[in-house]
């Protein structure tokens, strides 16, 4: 059944991203290009909007936690907002009070909180009357994560899939397994019109906003089910390796536009992904790069939980793998130099790519 329904959750998904592109050209839900944006034509920005409506059907057909259902009210309300947001660009604390609101929705509503670390420190760490502001913030960082993270085709919604596949992987005996695979679902349909296939490839389709901050609640909210509670199969050390390369480079560019003395709320084109791409290597080397990061580095958190490897030492290792990423922002000729050197054919020729 679980398996019928994700394939339905797909077909119903791709059904919507044909159906919603004449009405995104109609009513101006499209991506110009121009400035930062590097596409070379008009794209719709109805992924988010196809992918809820996958969701919400295939999740219906199945037995899912009790906490998917508030989890999907807050879904709906960034994806309405991320719409309104794609069309008319709103204001940073507009979208940061509807991130918000949709965290507390998972914290209250389905009372999804995040009550321990584990051991990060090596010895407990308890949050006490901590714990709600604490997994606000930690949902709302998430939704950030991949929505900073959404600046080539592919890039977003293939973290999410592995993220998504490793958790799949962990949790195969709890009562998520059936959730995560309908997400796997209506993400390998949006993927269908996302991975860089051809710059100009007729059924382009970006995700936008209502799909980058639907997918962070998304995998914030299994990953709290996993690791707490009587269904924890995970410490919350292990799951952060899980979706390092999101976060990594979230606080990566952070930190970055603090050193330079600049808004961390500020959007620029400096994250990794662009700054390989402007140092020599393709769009579409520089995507598979970021996802082999990815798939290394939730293998190693799988590998560490499994081994039972301390929470302590997996943390630390978690920092270091931190730093080379901030490293390799700030540095990205050289992983360019390095990249090329193994993988000729990841070199930008000249002509663009997508």
């Amino acid at each position: 059944m679980t398996i019928a329904s994700a394939f339905l959750a797909f077909v119903v998904t791709v059904v919507f991203l044909f159906a919603f592109r004449p009405v995104a050209v109609a009513i101006g839900l499209v991506d110009v290009p121009g400035g930062r944006k590097r596409h070379g034509v008009p794209v719709p920005l109805i992924g988010g909007i196809a992918m809820s409506i996958g969701l919400g059907f295939g999740t219906s057909l199945v037995e899912h936690p009790e906490f998917w259902n508030p989890a999907l009210l807050g879904i709906y309300l960034l994806v309405v907002v991320g719409t309104i947001d794609d069309r008319f660009d709103l204001p940073p604390n507009v979208r940061l009070i509807a991130q918000t609101c949709a965290a507390l929705l998972v914290v209250f509503a389905s009372d999804l909180i995040v009550v321990r670390l584990g051991t990060p420190l090596f010895f407990e760490v308890p949050l006490g009357v901590l714990a709600v502001p604490f997994t606000v913030l930690f949902i709302v960082t998430l939704i950030n994560a991949f929505n900073v993270i959404d600046g080539i085709d592919g890039l977003a919604g293939g973290l999410a899939l592995l993220s998504l596949a490793a958790m799949a992987v962990i949790g195969a005996d709890t009562a998520v397994f059936a959730l995560v695979v309908i997400v796997l679902g209506v993400l390998a349909a949006f993927l269908l019109f996302n991975l860089p296939l051809g710059v100009n490839t007729p059924v382009r389709t970006f995700m936008g906003d209502a799909g980058s901050t639907s997918l962070g609640l998304t995998i914030a909210s299994v990953g709290i089910f996993l690791s707490q509670g009587s269904a924890a199969r995970i410490s919350p050390v292990i799951g952060l390796w899980l979706i390092a390369v999101p976060v990594f480079d979230l606080f990566s560019t952070i930190v970055r536009r603090l050193v330079q003395r600049k808004s961390p709320l500020a959007p620029d084109h400096e994250h990794l992904h662009h700054v390989l791409t402007e140092n020599g290597l393709s769009r579409r080397g520089t995507l598979w790069w970021m996802l082999g990061v990815a798939v290394v580095l939730a293998c190693a958190g799988i590998v560490g939980n499994a081994l039972a490897i301390p929470d302590g030492v997996m943390m630390i290792a978690w920092f270091a793998a931190g730093a080379l990423y901030y490293g390799m922002m700030r540095h990205p000729a050289l992983v360019v130099d390095l990249i090329v050197s193994v993988w000729p054919s990841a070199k930008n020729t000249g002509a663009r790519s997508s």
